[in-house]
């Protein structure tokens, strides 16, 4: 009942949208307040039927509705609350409904601030969009032509053609798939919220660089965009970091960036949207730049959508590893970034002419050709890693499997540009706030020019940098900083609210740096042998079998339990042991992996974490996934994960075993003999045991229910028995029972086996001797020999990520300053 209201709900938000979006057209054309009017009122309808068909989407999630085909997909009985939530936008349609929700939220807020005549023309394509979006959550079928996808649809709408529902058309799943154990992380239950708010604050510059096309007035609008663009900028930043330091505290790659095309997809509108706030300035205070700041403006809002289509319909299923599942929404969202971009450069380029032109070039040495040039180059930098991005599909026009670029791609061609904006991010300061020549301004660069040259130098000196390229990187870096933080200071003293640029740049600067740092200059953590093998590989000295170089270092590091080891002659680490939790994902592992300074300092202690993936592991083939530990330092991180363990392979080796007696029994195979090891052992009352890697302690004798026992039991006793598993600090419990009855005047023993499958033990009591008050315990899985319990981990440090993080909250601390400049001026415009 609940699913069909709320597919009635999106429905009905769909058709008002369209209403909304033909009075808000009629308002545009004709300047009518009173359809405006109803357009607003019609918008305001839609938005609360998608409140409400969103609320019952969280009820059906938070009471395990699990006939739904998107709550059985991505919850579970288990999932703890807060991730309840975050499964509400864990999948395309909960997403989709999220963005919507946040879009329509900001147009109240265009309805207020927005004045005429933009306030129609914006709010029409604003309400485009959210057709657009509305149909992606439709699912109607149309004579077979299927719109959207209901996240209300259950499971036999999802699969009708299922054996389990032929046989059982009411068929209700008792537990759901389950959310993603790697979206389990408080860091993913914010990053994507912000990041549509980046979305949807994208729309509204785009929205009114369209207004000012439809109306013909091309300066006015650059007043109310600017506040939102750079809102639209910092959202986009914060999610950013988010989903950058999720990678890094959650992944095993050891990184924050992997340029991946979900990552890409928040990237390359910032920078596009970034080089249109640059145009945008310079047309507010030099009124030139009009056809740059609405092209940036279009291309910015066309980029979210391109990589929305790019992840979203499927087309990089193979490329990417974090694209959502197909829903069959390709076509739709081909339209979507169509109808996007024709419009808008369609819309463009036929008011081109009109469009006012400079009556000169710029000077080059002019603050309009610095910032220009600047755009130009984020906008380069964008375009580059679209490419990278659509190489996949570029590729299929001539290979049938196109392979997306390297890492290595994006790398050679951002270093540079990035290193010449840096440069630039220097002049354009200096030139913005003040008129030069060539002679003036090499004056006022001579200090921090002095001054980044010292820092370089000294940063090649402590830091034992050879490679020239990061030598001039770390310059025009360190050149950012110094040059934009001079600039700042001096507007400090003259107007505090004047350093959002500059304070930007000098986060930028910061960022470059950081980056080099920590991704070129890391180090591991490895024992004197495997350090004196990775010595010789680089020298290459090494070779494999062939008789070729081996170029690939040594990275893992062995640790057995208990036995520390020295590793770069600064520490000793020890392992000692593991803890196995299932109170957030069943089956994981914590292991301890202790740090000792050896020059005296404090202790500290790690512990990475490895659990198998439950929504794609099987008794026959577990996946595992690891969270590594990072320990933060001003300086430097040390960042560890495992690389495999002896509890990880006895669960892979059971795995295997399972795999090859479902294999036996389908081939009706009952030859193999792998019958497990029995031993028997004698225990004294409060005795404890040594066996392998196991303590196991008789503490006494204990009672027993006679409704447990046998008829005509004339002994029946249980025995107390602890077994202790030093590694995981575990002590399981367990009464095995020794009883003795009778039957047509014979005695038999009874001893049922006790089980332990954690460890695939059974223990049975299966003597008693009062004369000699002992008891003997027969153990069927206990292996007279085990190896040592080991791990095998990945530790490094990474010098200076902390500057990283530095440089980004700089950055948006800056945008976040000149936000409320801009904002500021035009809420006096609109008391005005």
């Amino acid at each position: 009942m609940l699913g069909t209201v709320g597919k009635i709900l999106i429905s009905a938000s769909f058709v008002t949208s369209l209403a909304a979006m033909i009075f808000y057209f009629i308002s545009a054309n004709r300047d009518e307040n009173r359809t405006l009017r109803i357009g607003n009122w019609l918008f305001a309808v839609k938005a609360a039927f998608l409140v409400v068909a969103s609320g019952i989407l969280v009820y059906l999630i938070f009471q395990h509705q699990f006939q739904y085909y998107y709550v059985f997909n991505y919850t579970s009985l288990d999932l703890a609350p807060r991730y309840l939530w975050s499964a509400f936008y864990g999948g395309q349609e909960g997403s989709f409904m999220l963005w919507i929700l946040i879009s329509a939220f900001f147009g109240f807020g265009l309805m207020k601030w927005t004045r005429a005549p933009y306030k129609a023309p914006v709010l029409f394509f604003l309400t485009l969009t959210q057709v657009f979006l509305l149909s992606m959550l439709l699912g109607w079928d149309i004579f077979g032509l299927k719109l959207g996808a209901s996240p209300f649809r259950t499971i036999a709408e999802e699969m009708p053609n299922a054996p389990f529902l032929q046989a059982n058309p009411d068929f209700i799943p008792q537990d759901g798939s389950g959310l993603n154990d790697l979206l389990k992380s408080p860091w993913m239950m914010i990053h994507p919220p912000i990041l549509f708010v980046g979305f949807s604050m994208m729309t509204i510059p785009y929205c009114f660089a369209m207004a000012a096309l439809w109306k013909q007035k091309y300066n006015e609008w650059i007043g109310p965009a600017l506040p939102w663009t750079l809102s639209a900028n910092v959202a986009l930043l914060t999610a950013i970091f988010l989903g950058g330091y999720w990678a890094y505290v959650t992944l095993s790659f050891g990184g924050y960036w992997a340029w991946d095309p979900v990552e890409n997809a928040s990237l390359v509108p910032w920078l596009i949207g970034t080089a249109g706030i640059h145009t945008m300035i310079i047309q507010r205070k030099s009124s030139i730049a009009q056809k740059s700041s609405i092209l940036f403006a279009i291309l910015a809002y066309v980029a979210v959508v391109y990589e929305t289509f790019l992840t979203r319909s499927g087309i990089l299923g193979s490329s990417s590893v974090h694209s959502f599942v197909d829903l069959g929404l390709y076509n739709q969202l081909l339209a979507f970034m169509l109808v996007v971009t024709l419009l808008g450069l369609g819309l463009f380029f036929w008011r081109y002419k009109e469009l006012p032109s400079p009556e000169k070039e710029s000077k080059f040495l002019s603050r309009e050709f610095m910032t220009v040039t600047g755009a130009m180059l984020l906008l380069i930098l964008g375009s580059v890693i679209i490419l990278g991005t659509s190489s996949p599909i570029i590729g299929k026009l001539f290979v049938e499997n196109p392979t997306p670029p390297e890492i290595s791609f994006y790398n050679d061609w951002s270093m540079p540009i990035a290193m010449v904006m840096a440069i630039f991010t220097v002049l354009g300061q200096y030139l913005f706030w003040k008129k030069y020549d060539a002679e003036s301004l090499a004056s006022a660069l001579i200090n921090p020019l002095l001054v980044t040259s010292a820092v370089t130098i000294l940063s090649i000196i402590l830091g034992d940098v050879r490679n020239i390229y990061y030598m001039v990187y770390l310059f025009c870096g360190y050149f950012a900083v110094v040059g934009n933080a001079w600039v700042m200071v001096r507007l400090a003293f003259q107007n505090p609210k004047l350093v959002g640029g500059s304070l930007t740049h000098v986060g930028f600067g910061l960022l470059l740096v950081g980056i080099l740092a920590s991704s070129a200059y890391n180090s591991y953590l490895v024992d004197q042998k495997t350090a004196n093998y990775n010595a010789a590989v680089e020298q290459g000295e090494v070779t494999d079998e062939q008789g070729f170089k081996v170029t690939q270092k040594e990275e893992m590091l062995l640790l057995n339990l208990n036995e520390p080891v020295l590793v770069d002659n600064r520490y000793m680490l020890t392992y000692e042991g593991y803890e196995l939790d299932n109170s957030v994902r069943r089956g994981q592992q914590t292991y301890r992996i202790k740090f000792e300074p050896v020059d005296g300092g404090k202790p500290f202690y790690m512990n990475p974490e490895v659990y198998p993936m439950l929504t794609t592991s099987t008794a026959e083939n577990i996946q595992w996934s690891v969270d590594p530990d990072v320990r933060t330092g001003l300086l430097s991180d040390i960042y560890l994960y495992v690389g495999g363990s002896s509890y990880v392979q006895e669960q892979n080796d059971r795995a295997a075993e399972n795999r090859s007696m479902m294999q036996n029994a389908a081939a009706q195979d009952t030859t193999a003999d792998d019958s497990p090891e029995v031993q028997k052992i004698k225990f004294n009352p409060g005795q404890t045991v040594d066996v392998g890697k196991f303590k196991i302690r008789f503490v006494d004798y204990a009672r027993t229910d006679t409704s447990e026992l046998p008829p005509n039991t004339s002994i029946g006793v249980r025995a107390q028995v602890e077994l202790i598993h030093p590694a995981s600090s575990r002590v399981i419990t367990l009464e095995p029972l020794f009883a003795v009855y009778s039957q047509d005047g014979q005695s038999y023993i009874y001893s049922p086996p006790a089980r332990i499958p954690d460890f695939d033990l059974e223990f049975q009591f299966t003597e008693i001797n009062p004369q000699e008050n002992n008891i003997e315990l027969t153990i069927t899985g206990l292996e007279e020999e085990y190896e040592p319990e080991w791990v095998l981990i990945v530790a490094d440090e990474k010098p200076f990520i902390s500057v990283v993080w530095a440089g980004t909250f700089i950055l948006m601390a800056g945008f976040s300053i000149s936000i409320f400049r801009h904002w500021g001026r035009e809420r006096k415009k609109n008391a005005e």
